[in-house]
């Protein structure tokens, strides 16, 4: 019996915002006055921890800050848009993935737990290569009580497609991300950002890079 459904996790999966979203932060620091500055460095080891606001408040913490947290996090939504207005790129493979999962008629879930502005640009900026509408269920933070890596997102997903964890592949782009989706009791295999590579994704994860479409041609759900 072949997998039914098809889950592209976080907005990662889809295009490499990494960089984006590091200097939409460093902008808003800027806006707010603050002399912070995310390198990639210091942003890599950042996302370990899941979520905007958590991020910036895990770093305030270690600077010993008191700063308005909601406020610098409004100023980098509005950045990252702009930057996304840019124009952004799927990233290789996935077009394939998804063309082969309708050519299968696989339900299809974008199973993202961020803010819901930041899922309608990542959207708005991809249309010409996806259209919206391809996905039979949209993620966002206001669906999930808590944040990946606990599953709830990915049992939102599951609920509302009306699938199990069995019929259903996962592909996501961080270890956190992952274990979300493990949790959740689905396969999970890692495609991993450019901030993600060479990490441990831990048990339960398959690292396979580029998704092949040989993926979901072969894709059987284990007895």
């Amino acid at each position: 019996m072949a997998y039914s459904t098809l889950l592209l996790g976080s907005i990662g999966v889809l295009a490499e915002t990494s960089d984006l979203q590091r200097r939409a932060f460093n902008t808003a620091f800027e806006m707010n006055e603050l002399i912070w500055h995310w390198d990639a460095d210091t942003y890599r080891a950042l996302l370990e921890v899941p979520g905007g606001k958590a991020r910036l408040a895990h770093y305030a913490a270690q600077q010993g800050a008191e700063v308005d947290i909601d406020k610098i996090y409004e100023d980098k939504i509005r950045a990252f848009d702009a930057a996304l207005a840019q124009g952004i790129d799927l990233r290789p493979g996935i077009a394939d993935l998804i063309a082969e999962a309708q050519v299968q008629n696989m339900k299809i879930g974008f199973v993202t737990g961020t803010d819901p502005r930041q899922v309608a640009g990542i959207l708005r900026a991809l249309e010409s290569s996806i259209s919206p509408s391809i996905f039979d269920f949209i993620g966002d933070n206001t669906l999930a009580p808590r944040a990946k890596p606990a599953p709830d997102i990915y049992n939102e997903a599951l609920r509302s497609l009306g699938v199990t964890g069995q019929e259903a592949l996962a592909i996501e782009d961080t270890p956190e991300s992952a274990q979300a989706a493990v949790a959740a009791g689905i396969r999970t295999l890692a495609y991993p950002g450019e901030n993600a590579a060479g990490r441990d994704f831990g048990a339960g994860v398959e690292v396979v890079g580029t998704p092949a479409v040989t993926l979901l041609r072969s894709a059987a759900i284990a007895a």
